[in-house]
């Protein structure tokens, strides 16, 4: 076995050992995350269950029982209607007997109606303590919606007694018809579905990009940083082994671990994001989009470059760091910064923004994954290759330069003073 390999699974044998490591990589976004999106998905169905009504019936008029009948006859709407002699007593009596919502038919209801004058209906949310109350909303929701129904109902009704020989067209005079110009084509779907697809596809990549370039530079800044503190470094660098040799095993050890990080952050979190998105009955491939072989295999090697890139950067940040909290502040101090701007790109598209606010984007490698990945779904292969080619120049740069500080006295010695004065 060669001396990279030995070093290399040496390197991943000292980052297992690591419970908190190990649980911050896979427990947290394999388990937490998924565990967090059912609770989510729990408290969502709980609200969209059945919405219990209790009706108070002032209205002595037809319209107030036709108002009731709509009401029982509606999905996933229980209906009990209460004698209560006014509206605290029966918001009570509702909050006793677990009822989301209190409908309240004012007295003059049918002839407010019956006058061609607008009636008002009182709907009550009842909180029962100090929740989200998104049950009470949907319930408001809910009733909002049946009321709309029977209220245009009757207006199409009393149209149509005035000899309009069509009373949609004196009720809705006007009607909008949304479509779609995407990639070229027009597509028959409204711009917001459009838009809950494309943002369910972006949305997330950020999040993973950000989550695994820091856990892996800080890892990857913490063996070093733990070699410094144990006084093993000394012993490991005058091993009869090229010193490129020991910094391309520790970055191909640490990155190991970083891609199985990746691929846990990405699994948990897109389950519990899928938790928020509906289902619009749209797929990319509805829209023309889609990732062949080709653009997944750029995608796959624009984002190995991008852990290469911080894995070496972070490795030549450790050397100045004299202890492993050291290291994650010096790490995080940089790194951070840079990562942080790729967020722009979950709401805006790049070829949106200015020249020069784009090429300031484009310098940074850490936007290159979430660019490329747009590129792999249009497939445009052009810009990802200039991606791979650009992470691959400024990836050896830096692994140059750290296998520099690696080959000289400087591992040993340097160090950053934080404003310690020196004595």
């Amino acid at each position: 076995m060669s001396d990279f390999l030995v070093l290399a699974k040496k390197e991943i044998m000292n980052l297992m050992r690591d419970k908190k490591l190990l649980f911050g990589l896979i427990i947290v976004p394999l388990i937490i995350y998924p565990a967090l999106g059912k609770m989510m998905q729990f408290g969502l169905e709980s609200a969209t269950k059945e919405t219990h009504v209790a009706i108070v019936n002032f209205d002595e008029g037809k319209y107030g029982e036709l108002l009731i009948k709509a009401l029982n006859t509606s999905p996933n709407v229980s209906v009990t209607v209460i004698s209560a002699p006014s509206v605290g007593e029966a918001l009570s009596n509702a909050l006793q007997k677990g009822q989301n919502v209190v409908v309240v038919i004012p007295q003059n209801f049918s002839e407010s109606i019956e006058s061609d004058r607008i009636a008002t209906v009182e709907v009550y949310g009842v909180f029962k303590g100090l929740s989200s109350g998104m049950k009470e909303s949907v319930s408001e929701g809910r009733i909002n919606a049946i009321i709309s129904v029977l209220s245009e109902e009757i207006a199409r009704l009393k149209v149509n007694k005035l000899g309009a020989s069509n009373p949609e067209a004196v009720l809705h005079p006007i009607r909008a018809e949304s479509k779609s110009y995407f990639m070229g084509r027009i597509v028959d779907v409204s711009p917001t579905v459009v838009s809950q697809v494309l943002s369910s596809q972006s949305l997330s990549l950020p999040l993973i990009v950000f989550l695994m370039v820091t856990i892996t530079a800080q890892m990857s800044a913490g063996a070093v940083a733990a070699e410094k503190e144990n006084k093993t470094l000394e012993t490991l660098l005058t091993l009869p082994v090229k010193r490129t040799t020991i910094v391309a095993s520790k970055i191909s050890g640490t990155a190991v671990m970083g891609l199985v990080a990746a691929l846990a952050y990405m699994i948990g979190l897109r389950s519990y994001l899928g938790t928020f998105q509906t289902d619009t009955g749209i797929s990319l491939e509805d829209l023309g989009l889609g990732i062949t072989p080709v653009g997944m295999l750029l995608f796959a090697l624009i984002v190995f470059l991008t852990i290469i890139f911080a894995l070496s950067l972070a490795m030549l940040l450790a050397v100045y760091a004299e202890d492993v909290q050291s290291a994650n502040t010096v790490v995080s101090s940089v790194i951070l910064p840079l990562a942080f701007p790729a967020f722009l790109l979950m709401f805006i598209d790049l070829t949106q923004l200015p020249p020069v606010a784009r090429y300031i984007l484009l310098a940074i490698p850490f936007t290159h994954p979430i660019v490329g990945y747009r590129y792999a779904v249009t497939g445009e292969y052009s810009p990802m290759l200039f991606s791979i080619a650009y992470l691959g120049a400024i990836a050896l740069v830096t692994l140059y330069l750290t296998a520099r500080i690696f080959s000289s006295e400087k591992v040993l010695t340097a160090k950053i003073s934080w404003g310690k004065r020196k004595h």
